[in-house]
């Protein structure tokens, strides 16, 4: 799956969010021209579905529109969203998706208004049949989730993506670091396993480095999860302007024109191939000594290796973009 960064702007500001700081370098939408070139090239390249996110990706005046022509297209499309947009776009655009993926925030986060439409639309997509699941981001602010457990159970929710925050380009943002990771972890394990009691799948969205777990903790993950990994693969996510990147937190492993590969294998093994120097940056010597590293886990998220490496004045190998 490709992920279109339709517009980077948004109706909320999560401290979390490692996304916002790119409204500036795109402060316009997908253009129509522009969609229309990158759904013919999805069409030639055979990419089998595809994830509409920002940004908020509901405030994109022409996102109906957009989510209808993909479908029609045979490709899969997957709504990422804040779920605070209207019950006239979700009866419109829902017969089209395959998945709305919610990002479901603690309700501290949401004012009254924000909360009352959230419940409006989560009940209508319901009523509508459509396919659910929640996202939760763990960060150092915002941790609990019974809130969450107590949201699939009213809105008939049975999967959940959850990912540990990770860092912002700048850094920016509210992350964990590596010296967060442990003491996470064992509660992100504490949720999955609270969700599987309550017969909810999980599944993790980027990577963790194996060795932050307990063994019992890896196995179970590793047994239980639909998406659980020690590697991190190529997001490739792309923008309004048509270039892409491996992963929002890594903007600078880009490429200018997204449309320029023959296919969307062409692009993530290209990707792939531009972070292979990276993948030994900052990398502890427990790594290094480790059976795992290299091949079932690659050490930790590359882009806090990266900014940890920035920090401490380490050379920084930079990555080369381009078609």
């Amino acid at each position: 799956m490709i992920n279109l960064f339709v517009t980077y702007r948004c109706n909320l500001a999560c401290s979390y969010c490692f996304a916002r700081e790119l409204q500036p370098e795109f402060p316009r939408d997908l253009s129509e021209q522009d969609f229309e070139r990158l759904l013919e090239w999805m069409r030639g390249a055979g990419v089998p579905s595809a994830a509409f996110i920002g940004g908020e990706p509901t405030l994109h005046p022409g996102l109906a529109g957009m989510i209808e022509r993909t479908a029609q297209a045979g490709i899969a499309v997957v709504l990422f969203s804040n779920g605070l947009f209207d019950a006239g776009l979700a009866e419109r655009v829902a017969p089209h998706v395959s998945n709305f993926v919610i990002n479901y925030n603690e309700p501290t986060l949401y004012t009254p208004a924000q909360q009352a439409r959230l419940d409006e639309t989560l009940a209508r997509l319901r009523a509508l049949g459509a396919h659910m699941a929640f996202s939760k981001n763990f960060s150092r602010d915002y941790s609990s989730y019974e809130y969450l457990l107590a949201g699939c159970e009213r809105y008939g929710v049975s999967s959940v993506r959850y990912d540990i925050s990770r860092p912002s380009l700048s850094g920016a943002n509210d992350y964990f670091t590596d010296d967060d990771t442990q003491r996470i972890i064992s509660h992100v394990v504490d949720f999955v396993k609270a969700c599987e009691a309550r017969g909810i799948k999980t599944g993790l969205d980027c990577s963790v480095k194996l060795c932050d777990l307990r063994v019992e903790d890896r196995n179970y993950l590793e047994r239980v999860s639909m998406k659980f990994s020690g590697v991190c693969h190529p997001s490739m996510d792309i923008h309004p302007d048509l270039s892409a990147s491996y992963c929002l937190p890594l903007r600078e492993v880009t490429v200018a024109d997204v449309t320029a590969f023959p296919n969307q294998d062409a692009l993530m093994w290209h990707f792939a191939e531009l972070v292979r120097p990276m993948r030994r940056v900052s990398v502890s010597h427990q790594c290094l000594d480790c059976k795992d590293f290299m091949r079932r886990c690659q050490g930790g998220c590359l882009a806090l290796r990266r900014l940890s490496g920035e920090q401490a004045g380490e050379d920084i190998v930079q990555p080369r973009g381009g078609d």
